[in-house]
C-alpha cells in the first residue's frame, strides 16, 4: 500500500478545497508543452466533443492517453482538465479530453456510448497508436465500463486498450441509493449496469486507486473490483494512497499540487511498464 500525508501539500492547496479549484489550477499552469485543438466533434451533440493536446517533445513509442472528467454524471466539462493534460503533455505524452452527455439529458448507458465514441474517434486522429483509459470518479466508471460494455461502448478494447487507470471509481461495491442517481440508474447499480455486475472473458491491465479518506467513493471500490478481476484471471490490482480524499487523485496530478505524491510517477511507471503488441489482453 502507497500513501503520503495531505500535511505535506503546499498551504495554498488545501486552501483549493474551498474554492473553484480547476479555474485556479488551470490559470497557473502553463502551456508550452503542449499544442491544443478545442471542440472537435466525435458527435452531433454538444457535448459529443473533446480536446486534444498533442506533446510539444513526444515521447517515442508513446500510447495515446485519453483522460474523462468526473462530476457524478451530472456536471463536469472537459475545460477543467487542462492542468491534467499539461501533467502528462510535459512528459511526452499525447492527451484527449472528452466531453460526454450529461443528466438530466442523459441516462444509463449513453455515458459508456460517448465515451467509447470518443475512444473510436481519438484511435482515428492517432492511428497506430494503443490507448490508455485514464478517468476520475464518474470518468473512471465511464473507462471501466467502456472496456468491459464492449457492446455498448463499440470499442474494439484488446486491440486498441493498452490499459486502464481507475481514480476513484464508483464499481458498485454499494449500490445507488439517492437522486439522481437512481433516476440516472435505473438497476441502482446492482446488475451489470456496475463494473461489479459485469463478467469479462480478456482485459487489458488494469489498476484502480482509491483514496483512503474518501467517503463519497469508498475504497471498496476498488479492492473488490481488483480481487474480483484477478479471480477471473485477468491483470488487475488496487493501491489505497492512505491519506488522499476524492478529488486528491486528480489534484495532484497538477505540477504545482502534488504534495509529493508518487501518484502521477506511479501511473507513468504503470503506463510505461505495459505490454507492447497487437494484442494488449495477452496474458
Amino acid at each position: 500500500m502507497k500513501s503520503f500525508k495531505l500535511s505535506a501539500l503546499p498551504a495554498l492547496a488545501m486552501l483549493l478545497v474551498g474554492c473553484s479549484a480547476a479555474g485556479v489550477l488551470n490559470g497557473i499552469t502553463p502551456s508550452g508543452s503542449f499544442d491544443r485543438d478545442k471542440n472537435i466533434a466525435y458527435g452531433d451533440s454538444d457535448r459529443q466533443t473533446m480536446d486534444v493536446y498533442r506533446a510539444s517533445e513526444p515521447k517515442a513509442g508513446s500510447p495515446l492517453i485519453v483522460f474523462v472528467h468526473g462530476g457524478g454524471w451530472t456536471r463536469g466539462n472537459k475545460g477543467m482538465y487542462k492542468f491534467v493534460a499539461e501533467g502528462f503533455t510535459k512528459d511526452g505524452f499525447d492527451v484527449v479530453v472528452p466531453n460526454y452527455r450529461i443528466y438530466p439529458s442523459s441516462i444509463y448507458p449513453e455515458m459508456i456510448v460517448d465515451t467509447g465514441a470518443a475512444v473510436n474517434a481519438a484511435a482515428d486522429m492517432f492511428p497506430d497508436r494503443s490507448i490508455v483509459l485514464i478517468g476520475h470518479s464518474a470518468g473512471a466508471y465511464n473507462v471501466l465500463m467502456a472496456a468491459m460494455a464492449p457492446e455498448i461502448s463499440k470499442v474494439s478494447v484488446c486491440p486498441q486498450i493498452a490499459g486502464i487507470v481507475s481514480l476513484a471509481a464508483p464499481t458498485g461495491a454499494y449500490p445507488m441509493t439517492d437522486a439522481p442517481y437512481t433516476t440516472i440508474f435505473p438497476g441502482r447499480f446492482k446488475g451489470d449496469d456496475a463494473p461489479m455486475g459485469r463478467t469479462a472473458d480478456r482485459l487489458p491491465p488494469v489498476w484502480l486507486i482509491n483514496g483512503g479518506e474518501d467517503t463519497t467513493v469508498g475504497p471498496a471500490n476498488a479492492t473488490l473490483l481488483a480481487e474480483r478481476l484477478e479471480e477471473g484471471g485477468l491483470r488487475a490490482s488496487s493501491t489505497i494512497y492512505e491519506d488522499m480524499n476524492h478529488i486528491d487523485p486528480v489534484r495532484v496530478l497538477s505540477r504545482h499540487f502534488d504534495g509529493k505524491s508518487p501518484l502521477k510517477s506511479d501511473i507513468v511507471r504503470f503506463i510505461d511498464g505495459l505490454p507492447t503488441g497487437t494484442d494488449h489482453c495477452a496474458l
